[in-house]
């Protein structure tokens, strides 16, 4: 039932993308038979470039269409929820889920179910990337009008399955848990096995130090930006509704590296 309905959306959208170059091509007829007007060769030039995009456009979401009816299906369940300057990511595959933020990982070469919740939607309720690395999903909000990125990273099976587990499991260094309760980050951050309240103020930071980037842009996640972060998050990044720390100096050298240790 479920991959029935799949394909006959799938044949929409290609009878869609028939009809939307069909029409172009004719516009583009439409301007060459006018080129003796006034505005005959810039309508030409318009009709032209807005055919190729749309050939091009349709050319890539033609084979986003061909790849998710021939690659395998996973089990694997994503949502995607939008919390406004950041993404929170909830993971399910059979008895285990967890929660985690703003780098989605994903099996390479398989079709994976995402649900999206608050303003952003993906153009495709399925996910499948057919080339291992580093991606960006492009999320678009329908009004007001606005696009955000999602980094993605597409790993072989093997190297997902680790990370699924790795992930599932509560943090193992627990020595820092008074710190980073007293510094006040235990207000808004979960790190599970050490903050054990569900929060959805902040990013899960579980296994923080595992991920490439911090605060959902293409900061590094490195010592410096870290710590910069952690004293003034609104130098790095317009609209953080992170507070400043003024923490002492000691304790935030203490703090980044307990962060740095959770991977």
């Amino acid at each position: 039932m479920t991959i029935a309905l799949r394909i006959t959306a799938d044949m929409r959208f290609t009878l869609l993308a028939i009809a939307s170059i069909a029409w172009s091509l004719t516009v583009l007829r439409w301007s060459i038979s006018r080129r003796q007007s006034p505005w005959g060769k810039r309508a030409i030039a318009v009709s032209a470039i807005a055919a190729i995009i749309a050939i091009v456009s349709i050319a890539s979401d033609l084979r986003s269409v061909w790849l998710r009816s021939h690659a395998p299906r996973s089990n694997l369940m994503i949502t995607i929820n939008d919390m406004g300057e950041w993404w929170q990511l909830v993971y399910r595959r059979g008895g285990a889920s967890f929660v985690t933020a703003n780098e989605l990982h994903v099996p390479v070469g398989a079709v994976v179910s995402v649900t999206w919740s608050g303003a952003f939607r993906s153009r495709e309720p399925a996910l499948v990337i057919d080339r291992q690395g580093r991606h960006q999903l492009t999320a678009v909000a329908i009004w007001p009008p606005r696009l955000r990125h999602l980094a993605t990273i597409a790993d072989d099976t093997a190297e997902f399955d680790r990370w699924f587990v790795r992930e599932a499991t509560p943090a193992v260094n627990r020595s820092g848990a008074p710190l980073f309760t007293n510094a006040g980050c235990s207000l808004c951050h979960v790190i599970r096995g050490v903050v054990a309240e569900p929060s959805m103020i902040a990013p899960d930071l579980t296994h923080f130090a595992s991920r490439r980037t911090i605060a959902a842009i293409d900061l590094p996640n490195e010592h410096g930006y870290l710590s910069g972060w952690i004293v003034n998050s609104r130098a790095l990044k317009h609209g953080s509704e992170m507070p400043e720390n003024n923490v002492d100096a000691a304790v935030l050298h203490q703090l980044v590296s307990y962060l740095e240790s959770l991977r």
